[in-house]
């Protein structure tokens, strides 16, 4: 695969080959705090808030979640159905945009303030 950036030596733009053995190894360390972070947020997730994860799944979303066997290892790992949303890339976009549009109902709510 062609990777195309900046020469931080030369501060020029430049193309370089990388393979996917190259790319795999380059992301293994993110891949694995991502699990680890997972396991980690399951694990101080409120019995009536794990159950409902537990019966319905995780839902990758974002560009992220299109990274191939991502979904089967977290599956794998935690014991819990993984999915990747349809429209991963846009849903992350979309639910922020509805989430604006309800701003004062989330501030009145306590999850967030302001600002």
């Amino acid at each position: 695969m062609e990777v195309r950036g900046r020469d931080m030596v030369a501060g020029l733009p430049k193309t370089v080959e990388v393979s996917s053995v190259e790319i795999r190894e380059a992301l293994s360390e993110p891949v694995r705090q991502i699990a680890e972070k997972l396991c980690q947020v399951l694990e101080e997730t409120p019995p009536e808030l794990s159950s409902d994860v537990i019966e319905r799944g995780i839902v990758l979303t974002g560009g992220g979640a299109l990274l191939r066997g991502l979904s089967t290892l977290l599956e794998n790992i935690t014991q819990i159905p993984v999915r990747v949303a349809d429209n991963a890339l846009d849903c992350v976009a979309i639910g922020t945009g509805r989430a604006l549009e309800q701003m004062d109902a989330i501030e009145k709510s306590g999850a967030v303030t302001r600002i």
